[in-house]
């Protein structure tokens, strides 16, 4: 039997959770949560008092969730993902914009991380338990190579622009975008925002957020890195950061040993076919918007820390890495997030 640990998300945005949707009675924020995605949202923002029309904006914030939804989850039948997912047919499929926007960033991911980041991985998570059902036997040679015929992201998968479609080459092919939708809809709920001239932000989905601005002290938003400790919740390190998409990918909240004992995490390794190996708990990456952010993280992640503090170096990426030794946790970081952290001292 397997003891399966999944629990929270992995970044911590040190802003004030209380009070009541909508304009806080106090002050001129707006403040709203609620849940989408399979999972949670909260959403600030400052100087809007008399500024915005309080009823558009929130109708504006749901109609931009909700189509997100349409687009991108896995869990609604009608979903554009669900229908290509279902759909066995090699010929070229229409997407909306925003459904294309994702694809195309994560064929951009997938190319910059060497294949390490795969939206066709799914067969392979299914396989190792991770999916919606478990499974009590690890998977065989034979089972892996089986479910590794579908995954492959730069074989199996077409984007094209003009016009916006996609394609799979097999008809078994599916795609999931958990490790990169997050982070796109705190960006379009970034625009969202911005339409209605709210310039000071910070956008939270699931854990991915984007911030813009300054917060209520005219000072960089304070983003809290969680200590990767399944034990329990800490932070880490605090992050002043303004104008900046941030993300954490970590296999601390998502994880089962098996019958011998063994850690299986949930980051799989869509080359390998199997959960990573490495002591890389956590890393977290900025990047200018929310999606890179939350795809790069996980790309990071499967790398491992001296191949993903390499790939960060060469990319100019900011990233933050805290890896598990017998003795606790250690950190680096790439040369772009120290460059970015003395900037901001």
């Amino acid at each position: 039997m397997r003891l399966f640990f999944r629990l929270i998300p992995v970044v911590i945005g040190l802003f004030a959770l209380a009070g009541c949707d909508l304009f806080s009675e106090q002050t001129d924020e707006y403040l709203l949560r609620g849940n989408t995605m399979g999972t949670s949202y909260t959403i600030k923002a400052l100087h809007a008092r008399g500024k915005v029309d309080e009823e558009a904006l929130y109708y504006d914030i749901k109609a931009t969730l909700d189509a997100a939804n349409e687009a991108m989850s896995n869990w609604k039948d009608e979903s554009e993902i669900s229908i290509f997912n279902i759909s066995s047919s090699t010929d070229w499929l229409s997407t909306s914009d925003s459904f294309h926007e994702v694809l195309q960033e994560a064929q951009t991911i997938h190319e910059l991380s060497g294949g390490r980041f795969d939206i066709t991985v799914s067969p392979l998570v299914d396989l190792w338990g991770f999916g919606p059902e478990d499974n009590d036997n690890p998977p065989t040679d034979a089972q892996i190579r089986a479910a590794m015929a579908d995954v492959g992201q730069s074989t199996l998968l077409d984007v094209k622009s003009d016009p916006p479609m996609v394609r799979k080459n097999k008809p078994g092919v599916t795609i999931t975008l958990g490790a990169i939708a997050k982070g796109y809809s705190a960006d379009l709920i970034g625009r969202t925002l911005a339409k209605h001239g709210i310039k000071n932000y910070l956008v939270e989905i699931g854990g991915d957020l984007m911030v813009h601005g300054l917060n209520s002290m005219g000072e960089p938003w304070q983003i809290g890195i969680e200590k990767p400790d399944e034990a329990g919740r800490s932070v880490q390190l605090v992050l002043p950061v303004s104008d900046m998409g941030i993300a954490t990918s970590g296999d601390y909240r998502n994880f089962y040993f098996n019958d011998e004992g063994q850690r299986m995490s949930h980051i799989i390794d869509p080359l390998t076919g199997r959960p990573v190996t490495h002591n890389l708990a956590s890393v977290t990456v900025l990047a200018p918007d929310g999606m890179r952010a939350d795809g790069m993280a996980t790309a990071l992640l499967v790398l491992g820390e001296k191949d993903g503090r390499a790939l960060a170096d060469k990319l100019d990426i900011p990233a933050y890495f805290i890896r598990r030794e017998e003795s606790g946790f250690v950190t680096s970081s790439s040369k772009a997030f120290d460059a970015l952290m003395a900037a901001k001292k």
